[in-house]
């Protein structure tokens, strides 16, 4: 095997020596002695060409592992280069929750075909597990999992996990007791059986409390629990109690990455199926999509200020003044905006005890962007005076003209008021939309993105404008 000690760079410039050169046996060895997770490593980081050559020297067994551990953009372009038999092969070497997985890569049709050439057990199996959606409770359960009837003995659990662990490949976290038409009663740890006698009926080994997922339940829902409750392995029922199969801590750890993942692009203004091609043309599109609704947004902003604007009663010069502060007051409101709206979203997704209740996290947000939006008033009022009483400005002294001054403290209380205005709307958008998102079945992150910056910005600047009306005309 390769030493545990040697570096991703170091395995990796040992592998493109090897690829460049001619000797296929030593490049074999190589790979031979890699962990399937180190050979999809190195996958991701070669040409499609030598992806192909290091396929072909893999074992089949190594070749659907790593195949599965491959980063979704490159695992759907190996895949496209297999035929369906290819595929199917790879399949039989892999567990049904995983041949599942990659099953989820292809189009349906191809998908159908590739199963029809699968042995009928494990077509069996993989069968009633392609029904559920990928990113719920059904889609991440595996089959495989070990149940005894509620009057079975000790002696009998420790039978079914010899039998299910006998290619070395399960790891047991607990046994499911279920009654004669597959109910589940309860859970019992392998260390209990130990401890007990093997006529002792497993029933009366049962764990106190017992925890399970519908096989409906979102990925995010199940990630929750698993956190919540601190459990090893969840079992998932159906609407009558009975047992599907099973999700296990190692499955909800790749639910938590692609959950923090998806949150982030939301927030950023893109999607995880960016990366899922290769395809530049594809990604630029899917960041489009985005970006030109809030570019409409912008212009529909620019031209309320227009609009606006020709109602201010004022000199060129005083205009120009207006409109100088009106970017970093439209930036402050979607700033703090944004500052809300992550917390929110952050405790949407993690099932934060602050969120359980709607009107305790707004009142604990409302009181938090009310003190900064009156610091926010004071400090930009005060900084706005200091500005324009410092001679920067054309003209005698550098004051702005007519009143001896007064309008420059009308501006000073324009800018203050209206920033301070400007965090209260932000922060309350972003109270409450995320929470009208996830009632939609909308995916509250969302409320981070692009098209809610942009509507800040908007409102931000339509508020000051209006006020500046008021102060100034």
């Amino acid at each position: 095997m390769v030493e545990a000690t040697e570096t991703s760079e170091q395995m990796f410039q040992t592998l493109r020596a090897l690829l460049d050169g001619s000797d296929d046996e030593a490049l074999r060895a190589f790979l031979a002695d890699l962990h399937a997770a180190d050979v999809a490593d190195c996958m991701e980081q070669v040409e499609p060409e030598d992806r192909s050559r290091i396929l072909f020297l893999l074992p089949p067994r190594t070749t659907a592992e790593a195949i599965v551990l491959l980063e979704e953009a490159v695992r759907s372009d190996v895949l496209d280069d297999f035929d369906e038999q290819q595929v199917s092969e790879v399949l039989k070497e892999l567990p049904a929750d995983d041949a599942v997985d990659v099953l989820d890569e292809l189009d349906d049709e191809v998908a159908d075909k590739v199963v029809e050439r699968l042995p009928p057990e494990q077509k069996a199996v993989v069968e009633p597990l392609r029904q559920y959606d990928e990113d719920t409770a059904g889609g991440l359960m595996g089959p495989d999992y070990i149940s005894v009837p509620a009057e079975g003995t000790v002696a009998d659990a420790v039978a079914e996990i010899r039998r299910l662990t006998a290619d070395e490949t399960e790891v047991v976290y607990y046994i499911y007791s279920v009654d004669t038409d597959g109910r589940l009663l309860g859970v019992v740890p392998p260390m209990r059986l130990i401890t007990a006698g093997p006529d002792v009926p497993v029933k009366s080994l049962l764990l106190k409390d017992l925890f399970t997922a519908d096989a409906e339940d979102d990925q995010e829902e199940v990630k929750n629990k698993f956190e919540k409750y601190d459990v090893a392995a969840l079992p998932v029922v159906d609407d009558q109690n009975r047992i599907l199969g099973v999700i296990t801590h190692d499955d909800v750890l790749d639910v938590a990455e692609e959950e923090a993942e998806e949150d982030m692009y939301h927030m950023a203004g893109t999607d995880a199926e960016e990366f899922a091609t290769t395809s530049i043309v594809r990604a630029a599109s899917i960041r489009a999509r985005w970006l030109l609704p809030c570019l409409v947004g912008t212009f529909c902003g620019a031209l309320i200020i227009i609009l606006l604007s020709r109602f201010l009663n004022l000199n060129d010069q005083s205009i120009k003044i207006v409109l100088a502060f009106l970017t970093p007051i439209a930036a402050m409101g979607g700033n703090a905006g944004v500052q809300v709206s992550t917390v929110i979203v952050r405790a949407l997704a993690t099932d934060d005890p602050l969120v359980h209740t709607i009107g305790t996290a707004i009142a604990r947000e409302l009181r938090i962007v009310l003190l900064i939006a009156v610091i926010g008033s004071i400090v930009a009022a005060c900084g706005t005076l200091i500005m324009l009483h410092s001679g920067i400005l054309p003209g005698e002294h550098g004051a702005m003209p007519a009143d001896d001054g007064l309008s420059i403290s009308r501006v000073a209380v324009a800018v203050g008021s209206s920033l301070g205005i400007a965090i209260l709307i932000a922060g309350s958008l972003a109270m409450t939309l995320p929470f009208a998102f996830r009632r939609l079945g909308i995916d509250p992150a969302i409320a981070t993105g692009p098209l809610i910056t942009t509507a800040n910005d908007a409102l931000s600047a339509c508020v000051y404008l209006l006020i500046a009306i008021a102060l100034l005309s």
